[in-house]
């Protein structure tokens, strides 16, 4: 067992930088502010994080990101009037992350989402820490770091489910004079809307207030870039390329694009309809936040087409990027779907799954076995998907929370160049396409999942979780990672 255990490690990452026995170097570290009481009311600049590394204290990335109820109304900057209602007659509120002021190491771009009524640390905020920056436990004669105010400490114990060996510490304060975002995981992004500032252009759909009185597309050239990959935005739901840059990755940009589809539906909806790049009846959408912070930076928007209230949060990472989708929406439809279709022509790629070992991506269909499980049957089963080659390695995993039993999941694989019918976006080919789909239960169509339609609906949420590895990542490293997005660390506050 500490064989398999020490050959792991080493397939998914270097020792913890600070001696810590957890080695879970590309996941992070999420808790809520009601976790650390000592430090609720405090201002979130302010908060600070350090590991000790055996001899002394090192100042590790430490982000507050404050969230609040708020009417998506505001965020569409609609007349009060028309403001999302319950079918009781109360105001619908949802909870988003909310716009960050201008704190060191932080960046955030202004929408209509208000900043949290509560603009100290309270308990629905979120605090976040990367789990490789994680220290060893400080011995009682170690005195508290210079610069913060020692009753405020609140020791955070990190445990790895996976290994109940493996531990690590941080040590968080409020300082009356140090910044939090003083010390930085390198997340840079860039929300560039090509038409200009925000408020002034971007179209929202016709309920909207003037000047966002109006239908899209919204172009855009947004940007996140790691020390590890690069990924481009071209509009609200067009994530469009990909770039890896680790251990001799050739940099080669390895993403068409990220599809959203209606199975069985043809092209009546799909990512280029959410934007109105295709014009579609009805359109619906606007940011929430666009945040780059000392940790991660968050990406979050809502509306798709008639499904208002929609969100979708993307988290990026040094190492990894979440793509989390909360459905909202009127009944009706089949089934959702989301792939990644690679980039046409880019050649010495193989696709590899549980049930599927080493396909050649080469615009040739192949026969691939399909993993399937059904909602509310178990514990679902492993169901990772890795694309690996000379440009660097995606493994993918997906996690599904719904109160919905009986609809069917399963994982998704389609190789055609060109392909036929041609494809609803993106080029003409189907190049090494990835992800999953979900259809409704018995075959039909889902029920509402809108809280504006239904009083108490029921809830889907998925959540997809994308490692942006080095060249040709084998499928032990995959399966592993896919483990821990199961089976996320854990953590304990004393």
């Amino acid at each position: 067992m500490v064989a398999v255990a020490v050959a792991i490690t080493a397939l998914v990452g270097c020792d913890n930088r600070f001696g810590a026995s957890l080695v879970r170097t590309e996941d992070p570290v999420v808790f809520t502010g009601d976790a650390v009481p000592k430090l609720i009311g405090h201002d979130p600049e302010h908060i600070v994080a350090f590991a000790w590394d055996g001899s002394a204290w090192q100042q590790i990335p430490v982000q507050v990101d404050q969230r609040d109820f708020v009417n998506p109304g505001q965020i569409y900057n609609r007349p009060a009037d028309k403001w999302a209602k319950r079918p009781d007659g109360t105001a619908y509120t949802t909870l988003v992350y909310t716009p960050t002021p201008s704190y060191t190491g932080y960046r955030s771009y202004g929408t209509y989402t208000p900043r949290d009524s509560d603009p100290t640390l309270d308990g629905n905020d979120e605090v976040s820490l990367l789990a490789a920056d994680v220290g060893q436990l400080a011995p009682t004669s170690a005195q508290n770091p210079s610069g913060v105010t020692p009753s405020t400490r609140e020791r955070i114990t990190v445990h790895d489910p996976l290994d109940s060996s493996a531990v690590g510490y941080a040590y968080l304060y409020a300082s009356p004079t140090l910044d939090g975002g003083a010390v930085t995981s390198g997340v840079d992004y860039r929300f560039h809307l090509d038409s200009g500032n925000y408020k002034q252009t971007y179209g929202m759909g016709t309920a909207s207030n003037a000047p966002n009185d109006h239908r899209g597309p919204n172009p855009e050239h947004s940007t996140v870039t790691t020390a590890r990959y690069r990924m481009t935005y071209s509009d609200r739901w067009l994530n469009d390329g990909l770039q890896i840059s680790q251990n001799g990755s050739t940099g080669a940009d390895l993403l068409d694009r990220d599809d959203y589809v209606v199975p069985n539906l043809g092209c009546v909806r799909n990512e280029n309809t959410f934007d109105d790049v295709a014009p579609s009846s009805p359109y619906e959408g606007a940011f929430i936040v666009n945040i780059s912070g000392p940790v991660r930076a968050i990406r979050s928007h809502i509306g798709a087409n008639s499904f208002l209230y929609t969100i979708q949060t993307e988290l990026f990472y040094p190492d990894r990027q979440d793509s989390v989708i909360e459905l909202k929406g009127h009944a009706g439809l089949p089934g959702y779907a989301n792939y990644d279709d690679l980039t046409t022509g880019l050649t010495g790629q193989t696709y590899s799954d549980p049930q599927n070992s080493n396909v050649t991506i080469d615009g040739v269909a192949d026969k691939t076995t399909p993993i399937s499980w059904t909602t509310g049957s178990g514990t679902p089963p492993a169901a990772w998907q890795l694309i690996k080659g000379p440009a660097g390695s995606i493994v993918t995993a997906r996690t599904i929370d719904t109160d919905l039993d009986g609809a069917s999941v399963s994982t998704y694989y389609h190789d055609a160049s060109p392909d036929s019918p041609t494809p609803c976006t993106g080029d003409a080919s189907s190049w090494g396409q990835d992800g999953f789909q979900i259809l409704a239960p018995g075959g039909g169509a889902f029920p509402n999942t809108d809280p504006t339609l239904e009083q108490d609906p029921p809830k889907l949420t998925t959540t997809r979780t994308r490692y942006l590895l080095g060249p040709n990542a084998g499928t032990a490293q995959a399966a592993h990672l896919a483990d821990r997005v199961t089976h996320p660390v854990t953590v304990t506050v004393s």
